[in-house]
């Protein structure tokens, strides 16, 4: 794409476990890379375009199921309404059930297997109501889809500040240190990364409180947090993507 830059979406492979499939633009590059894997299952963290598009060709070339949360199985039954900014940037997702010839088993969040290591799905709101992480304890490794991304600094619409924070905190409980994130992975010290989201997310909703309680308005309690609103991205995402989400959320979520 000439504008805006790619948004680099990752997929990870462990002893036959392809996690996540990427986005439909990407997808004779994910189909081709994967070609030689011996992929045996598939697992989504949730149902975004930039992470589901493609289970459904990768399982039927690879003859394997796809395991996800219950609504996530569901929510990838049909082609869903995308706004154009997300069908230009990833494309559309490929149906995937059976009625496409695809096992899909809404079994999280049930621990499964694969040869050499044990995978727990962990519920984590506040991306999507659908989201999951995949723990491996042994490993101390998290694939986290998109629970981490980084420092936030702007969200799209619907997303609740309060459940990452809450569900940031349960993660930090949990034993892993390599972070396996969908868009920004941290693959040394990914407990601290996760510390110090939930320390930038808590100082965003105190701040935006305290300039609730002095009578700030909105635009200008986003100023106050240090948060600035690109116009122009805004009007990209048909008004979806915004700093000023991240405010509201903390106003009015709590």
């Amino acid at each position: 794409m000439p504008w805006p830059r790619p948004v680099p979406v990752w997929t990870y492979y462990v002893d036959g476990l392809l996690i996540d499939t990427g986005s439909r633009h990407t997808q004779r590059e994910v189909i081709q890379t994967y070609e030689t894997y011996p992929i045996r299952q598939i697992a989504l963290t949730h149902f975004h375009e930039d992470h589901a598009a493609n289970a459904a060709p990768l399982a039927r070339a690879h003859q394997c199921p796809v395991r996800c949360g219950p609504l996530t199985a569901q929510l990838i039954q049909e082609p869903y309404r995308l706004l154009p900014y997300e069908h230009y940037w990833f494309g559309p997702i490929a149906p995937c059930s059976a009625a496409v010839g695809v096992t899909v088993l809404g079994t999280f969040p049930e621990p499964f297997e694969t040869d050499r290591h044990r995978f727990i799905p962990i519920p984590t709101l506040g991306h999507s109501a659908d989201h999951h992480v995949l723990l491996e304890p042994n490993e101390g490794w998290l694939f986290a889809g998109d629970f981490y991304v980084g420092n936030l600094r702007i969200f799209r619409r619907g997303e609740n500040i309060y459940q990452q924070i809450e569900t940031a905190r349960h993660v930090m409980t949990l034993d892993f240190d390599t972070l396996f994130c969908g868009h920004k992975p941290v693959l040394k010290g990914g407990k601290a990364a996760v510390q110090r989201k939930i320390d930038h997310l808590q100082r965003l909703v105190d701040q935006s409180l305290a300039g609730a309680a002095q009578g700030l308005s909105e635009a200008a309690i986003v100023r106050r947090v240090g948060l600035r609103e690109d116009w122009f991205m805004r009007l990209f995402t048909s008004n979806d993507v915004a700093a000023t989400y991240l405010v509201r959320s903390a106003l009015r979520d709590c």
